[in-house]
């Protein structure tokens, strides 16, 4: 883990400069994070925005989920620390100062939700083999994303891929049918 002051700080100021740029106190970044299940105070917040550099080996037990809270990517938090650019890291974060993300890491954003799911399906009695091909499947699509690629116009998972469904609240019926339908195609 890299214990230089500068990284820390580097990375403090952007988790202070993101947490203000989403309206937040450090009170309601600590709410964000205690809802999502996480423990944190408002002094641990305010260590990590000032760069503490940590004393033991590791990074912070409040690093993560703070950054989660923020709605930071798995790994931003180690590219600051490695000396990235935090404008860089955080571009496609921040409204308008970066390109939308492209198909290949919005599937990677799901990837979690999909292992999720396999994992829900065999504690409710589910197959564990099934689960393993399908988490594999899952891992092989993922990779078979060109890079750079787009999403065909008229792309029959177009209307489900970009469209926002509430927590909860389950695919809407007619990208269940649309999903269907392709997958039927595809057969």
């Amino acid at each position: 883990m890299n214990h230089d002051p500068t990284a820390w700080e580097t990375l403090g100021k952007a988790l202070r400069s993101d947490r203000e740029r989403q309206g937040l106190t450090r009170g309601e970044l600590a709410q964000r994070v205690i809802d999502r299940g996480g423990k944190i105070t408002t002094r641990s917040i305010g260590s990590l925005e000032t760069g503490v550099v940590p004393r033991r080996g590791t990074k912070p037990p409040s690093l993560e989920p703070a950054a989660a809270a923020l709605d930071w990517r798995p790994g931003w938090v180690d590219r600051i620390l490695a000396g990235e650019d935090p404008h860089q890291v955080l571009g496609s974060h921040n409204p308008g100062a970066g390109a939308a993300p492209g198909p290949r890491e919005m599937a990677l954003e799901l990837l979690p939700s999909v292992y999720e799911f396999s994992r829900a399906a065999v504690s409710g009695g589910g197959d564990p083999v099934l689960r393993d091909e399908f988490d594999e499947m899952a891992q092989r699509l993922l990779q078979s994303i060109p890079a750079g690629a787009g999403v065909a116009p008229g792309s029959a998972y177009g209307l489900a891929a970009y469209r926002p469904h509430a927590v909860g609240e389950g695919v809407p019926a007619d990208d269940a049918d649309r999903i269907a339908r392709a997958m039927d195609r595809s057969r």
